[in-house]
């Protein structure tokens, strides 16, 4: 089937069916290879690495722009490309009404995604410093294909793609609650 085809379906199916569907394919590609299951890294701590995709998008993930690890550089959705700006290790600070709250650090520049706390600001990365502005409240865990929100511990706002942009280069920012698919995330 030529590409143009498949590329045609597949913006037909739903984000979750689309990831859905890349998993089995991952899944079954590395069982063919001789490869085991493709595991984030999870420690007893409640630490570990992932990739968050949006839940209103297909194939794109949380990007600090550019590569950047200049602190303030901003936080967009970005085709997937295996880069270690698009790596992400969540680092457990505690609990939130029984909510795993972590510091969200790049794999790049070592950094925490960060927000000011205004509603539709972009959330950039910093400097971690373990202040509420860089805690974040998810139920998410190292392989979890349903889209979870990321609420932040400071301001109550919740992570989201602006616009509920489907586009890549769209900015991540933070928004008031609204139970939309732009504040939805999955991990791999």
């Amino acid at each position: 089937m030529p590409f143009m085809h498949v590329v045609k379906d597949l913006r037909r199916w739903s984000a979750h069916a689309l990831r859905r569907w890349l998993a089995i394919t991952v899944l079954a590609s590395s069982a063919l290879l001789g490869g085991g299951a493709l595991a984030a890294p999870a420690f007893a701590d409640g630490t570990f690495g992932t990739h968050l995709t949006p839940g209103n998008t297909y194939l794109l993930q949380l990007d600090v722009a550019g590569a950047s690890t200049a602190p303030g550089a901003p936080v967009i959705d970005w085709f997937s490309n295996g880069g270690a700006n698009q790596s992400w290790t969540f680092s457990q600070h505690g609990t939130d009404n029984g909510t795993p709250v972590y510091e969200i650090v790049n794999q790049n520049s070592g950094q925490c995604l960060t927000t000011d706390g205004v509603a539709a600001d972009q959330v950039y990365q910093l400097q971690c410093t373990g202040s509420p502005i860089q805690l974040w409240a998810t139920g998410l865990t190292g392989q979890d294909l349903s889209d979870r929100t990321i609420r932040n511990e400071s301001s109550g706002l919740y992570l989201d793609v602006n616009g509920n942009s489907p586009w890549p280069g769209a900015a991540i920012d933070t928004w008031y609650y609204n139970g939309d698919s732009n504040q939805g995330f999955a991990t791999d």
